[in-house]
């Protein structure tokens, strides 16, 4: 079940279905069939069911009251459908389940994880909408939904599914550090083709990606969704960019020839630093070649040529 946060005036107040008709419905379309799942296998609707608007008659954020005053009818859906997961799309929606359910989720902290919530699961998401994609933008949230289509076929197929553990999260973090304070100063470019080609080694090698990222196809080839957009700006004590010739390069600031590099483990060292010694090497051309010529790239470039377009699907 989707919940939006009301219907759009050149949307669903038009057309009577939710995310139809507008640039909201637009990019959800696009999003969901990106998920693998269909409007026949989910059931969408909105936090408040009629279309707030300004003074100028243009769409307005509905206010906390209307969010508060629909709750119940929000419930009452929720328990006509019985969903498995309750999918949040922005923070009025978010905010609405809050008054059926007290939580204290928040969007920007707990985006793409579920937590178990009035019976059902519930996942945070980002509305489709283009003021939104100014802050989750469009690779970021075609994750999300590939997350919340894998996460339904799983559910299904084995009645429960943990969230992913922050755990996890840290991990694949500490890989970043490792690998940038090796390797730094290097380029965005450079460090998107290493991540998914140590993650395309680990799942070749142990059957299993070494941390929990994203990989999507783009025109210059693999790109990692969670190294995209304006991560950094979370690591500022540790990671500063500079551009030259206005491409982007990291540099690792959290350390000084006295310290050690960040901890990633004994299992995982051995295949990155065989990997980094490896790549290294390698010019920016030479690594894009190498990214390209791993098995998911190959069967991206042979659909593509069928005249399937494989933009923004995902790789691993």
């Amino acid at each position: 079940m989707f919940v939006g946060e009301a219907p759009g005036r050149l949307g669903a107040d038009r057309t009577s279905v939710p995310f139809h008709g507008d640039a909201a419905g637009d990019n959800f379309e696009r999003l969901l069939k990106l998920s693998g799942l269909s409007r026949r296998e989910v059931f969408v609707t909105n936090a408040v069911l009629c279309n707030p608007r300004d003074d100028k008659g243009n769409n307005a954020p509905p206010p906390r009251s209307a969010l508060i005053q629909c709750a119940e009818n929000l419930r009452k859906q929720i328990e006509v459908i019985q969903p498995l997961t309750v999918v949040t799309l922005g923070l009025a929606a978010l905010e609405a389940t809050r008054a059926i359910e007290n939580h204290a989720l928040s969007l920007r902290r707990d985006v793409r994880r579920p937590y178990r919530w009035n019976s059902v699961d519930l996942i945070p998401l980002y509305h489709p909408g283009a003021r939104a994609m100014i802050h989750r933008n469009f690779a970021l949230q075609s994750a999300d939904y590939y997350f919340v289509g894998e996460f339904f076929r799983r559910k299904n197929k084995k009645g429960s599914v943990g969230r992913p553990s922050s755990r996890k999260l840290e991990a694949s973090w500490n890989v970043v550090r490792y690998v940038i304070s090796k390797l730094a100063p290097m380029s965005l470019f450079r460090l998107h083709k290493i991540f998914y080609l140590l993650d395309y080694q680990s799942l070749r090698q142990r059957g299993q990606a070494m941390t929990n990222f994203v990989y999507i196809r783009q025109k210059d080839g693999p790109y990692c969704v969670e190294l995209g957009s304006r991560w950094f700006k979370d690591h500022e004590n540790e990671i500063e960019i500079t551009f030259e010739k206005k491409i982007p390069y990291v540099h690792w600031s959290n350390g000084n020839l006295f310290s050690s590099p960040p901890d990633v483990g004994n299992e995982d060292r051995p295949l990155i630093d065989s990997l980094i010694d490896q790549l290294a090497k390698l010019s920016d051309a030479q690594l894009k070649t190498r990214a390209y010529l791993t098995k998911p790239m190959k069967d991206a470039l042979i659909a593509e040529r069928t005249g399937a377009s494989r933009l923004n699907m995902p790789l691993l």
